[in-house]
């Protein structure tokens, strides 16, 4: 599809959510808790960790990246959100069976309810199907009223797997170790996704758990088995090689510097002449990844006309940046608070006064900075009660009564709010919308100039904005996400700049566009697939991979924390540790490699196998192998920096 058949008018989200459900369908609530468990993370320290796949560290003896007293490989789960029994959960040297530690979790009932406190283990499920899973170990507690639990579970996007649950009542035997022995047989269907084993306590008490022990048809596991990925041969090595440019720096070019080197030469060859160029990473804290986007980003508007900067956060909140760089008062640093918090670094600060600097002696063709995040129920709100409030005054009251009760939440999701309620304030919004949307008409026909009629689509927007927040508050299904994201950039390019070319920075799992069920990342639910569906050829996307290093992340979804990181050395048979082993100039710190082959096409074919790929977001994550990528599936282009450090934080105040 060529950008002048794709350029058409909007049709807001809904066209977006069509094409989802025709590429994928919807995802439960049970693989909601599979992303959050994907993402959160725990604690400790990798200089034992050589192991080429992943550990299964059932006998806690290793502790987690992001908290010492935690076990390596673990999340809370559920507990994480859900508040109300406090809990404590740490690593015991002082209670033990065979091992160096047990793992005690102690929780406090306050009397309304009895959720599980729990740690858990969630594993991908290739291993395990069609197989009898038998996990063994020990449990002791001490307590009146509560009861510690064991479970072993195959889950599926819908009913059915497999479950096996020991429990222990606190109140009996109490100090005592006692065995326990759980036995499944996964169903052998790729609808069994995962392996959760899950530690925890109901109630009030303390429980210590030890000695657990995974075995497969009757061979004990220490580690996941090694996936199987052929070995690449001395012919692929080198047709990959041939297909790369070393990378010869990580940092933007010298100002002055005309000449383009071979690096960029590739990355100009795969862009071409499309239109959005979306820049990924596996992780949102690399330092080594933020500065290389800083210099693609200076090539593409220096050598390729490109002018908007699209970048993952709330539409509104970053029209205040994009006022910055076009010269408004204040410094980048206030104006980046309106980031997500991951973005406030110093790499990011030398980015954005670049782009003001650049803006200010260029202002025939400036740098536009743009979002299209939808994680802010109060903005929208706000902007579009400012323009109703000068354009209709008498629709405000109704506009109040649609919004103030969701608005009055403090975050956009509440997932403790019973679902009747979220689908209310649902249905509100969505009334809103269709109000204000039906008011176009009359709102466009005063304007006389492009700035009101762009004031008159904005206050649409608005309403578009709330409704898509209240929408995912409804679902809490984070593919939806993307979906939104992708009908937010298409308005931003159709509406406020339709001659522009964009580049876009998200996750590699964002801007990813395989739109494949079977095959891609979030059964094709990416951003990237709705924006390769809507833009065809106009649309590239680039991955961002480390090998080894360190990351900035937060401690888990609910501890804010950010923390340098220490990453998973990549295993064998994964994508980073494929680009790895291509030889490459002496000094220079990665590769551009071109993965643009199709699918069985002479040596390339070996490209299209399924590899392990790192994938870390926002909150730190012991292992982060867990998904697989068909790399040109997804992406046209890869960035490998072979060794990184974490992004630098800049110090936030007054928040």
């Amino acid at each position: 599809m060529s950008y002048r058949d794709s350029h058409r008018p909007h049709a807001s989200y809904a066209s977006y959510a069509s094409y989802a459900s025709h590429a994928s369908p919807m995802v439960s609530r049970i693989r909601l808790a599979l992303a959050c468990s994907l993402f959160l993370t725990l604690s400790g320290s990798f200089t034992s960790l050589v192991c080429a796949q992943r550990p299964l560290n059932l006998d806690f003896d290793r502790a987690s990246v992001a908290y010492a007293d935690r076990p390596w490989g673990w999340s809370l789960g559920w507990s994480s959100f859900d508040p109300r029994v406090p809990a404590s959960f740490s690593l015991d040297s002082t209670q033990r069976v065979q091992g160096r530690r047990s793992l005690r979790i102690t929780a406090t009932d306050t009397g309304a309810s009895s959720p599980l406190r729990a740690m858990a283990l969630q594993l991908p499920a290739e291993f395990a199907r069609g197989s009898v899973l038998r996990l063994t170990g020990a449990m002791r507690g001490g307590g009146r009223g509560g009861r510690a639990l064991v479970q072993l579970e195959a889950w599926m996007d819908r009913a059915g797997g497999a479950a096996d649950t020991a429990v222990l009542p606190l109140r009996e035997r109490r100090g005592e170790w006692q065995r326990f022995t759980l036995t499944i047989r996964p169903p052998n269907e790729p609808a069994v996704h995962s392996i959760y084993i899950a530690v925890g306590v109901e109630g009030s008490g303390t429980a210590w758990f030890a000695d657990l022990a995974l075995s497969r048809d009757g061979i004990p596991l220490s580690v996941l088995p090694a996936d199987d990925v052929p070995p690449v041969t001395a012919t692929e090595r080198a047709w990959l090689a041939a297909r790369s440019a070393p990378l010869s720096r990580v940092t933007p070019e010298a100002a002055s510097s005309n000449s383009v080197p071979p690096d960029l030469a590739l990355v100009s060859r795969v862009v071409g002449n499309a239109r959005i160029v979306a820049l990924g990473e596996s992780t949102h804290g690399t330092h080594e990844f933020f500065t290389m986007k800083h210099r693609l980003l200076e090539h593409f508007v220096r050598r390729l006309d490109f002018d908007v900067f699209a970048i993952e956060g709330n539409q509104l909140a970053v029209e205040r940046l994009n006022a910055y760089v076009h010269g408004a008062p204040g410094t980048a640093r206030e104006a980046m608070r309106s980031l997500f918090r991951v973005w406030n670094t110093e790499e990011m600060l030398a980015l954005v006064e670049w782009v003001r600097g650049y803006n200010a002696t260029h202002p025939a063709r400036p740098v536009r900075f743009i979002g299209y995040d939808m994680q802010d129920h109060q903005t929208p709100v706000d902007s579009l009660e400012a323009f109703v409030r000068r354009v209709e005054p008498a629709y405000l009251a109704r506009l109040r009564r649609l919004t103030e009760s969701y608005r009055s939440q403090a975050s956009y999701a509440t997932p403790q709010q019973p679902e009747a309620r979220r689908r209310a304030w649902g249905a509100a919004l969505d009334t809103l919308w269709v109000e204000v949307s039906g008011r176009r008409a009359q709102w466009l026909a005063p304007a006389r100039s492009r700035a009101d009629t762009l004031a008159v689509e904005w206050a649409i927007h608005d309403a578009d904005l709330v409704r898509q927040a209240a929408r995912m508050n409804v679902t809490l299904n984070s593919p939806d996400r993307d979906s939104l994201m992708a009908a937010n950039l298409d308005w931003a390019m159709r509406t406020l700049y339709p001659t522009s070319r964009v580049v876009a920075w998200a996750h590699d799992v964002h801007v990813s566009h395989g739109g494949d069920s079977a095959r891609s990342f979030n059964g094709g639910a990416q951003m990237g697939a709705y924006l390769k569906h809507a833009f065809g050829y106009d649309y590239r996307a680039f991955s961002l991979l480390t090998r080894t290093g360190r990351y900035s992340a937060t401690r888990s979804f609910t501890d804010r924390t950010i923390a340098s990181m220490q990453a998973f050395p990549a295993p064998a048979g994964s994508v980073e540790a494929l680009l790895g082993s291509i030889p490459r100039s002496a000094g220079s710190p990665g590769l551009v490699t071109d993965l643009r082959v199709v699918e069985g096409d002479g040596v390339g074919r070996f490209l299209w196998r399924a590899r392990p790929v790192r994938h870390i977001g926002y909150a730190a994550y012991d292992y982060g192998f867990d998904l697989r990528a068909v790399m040109p599936l997804e992406f046209d282009a890869v960035v490998f920096i072979d060794r990184t450090e974490s992004s630098r934080m800049l110090v936030v105040t007054g928040k």
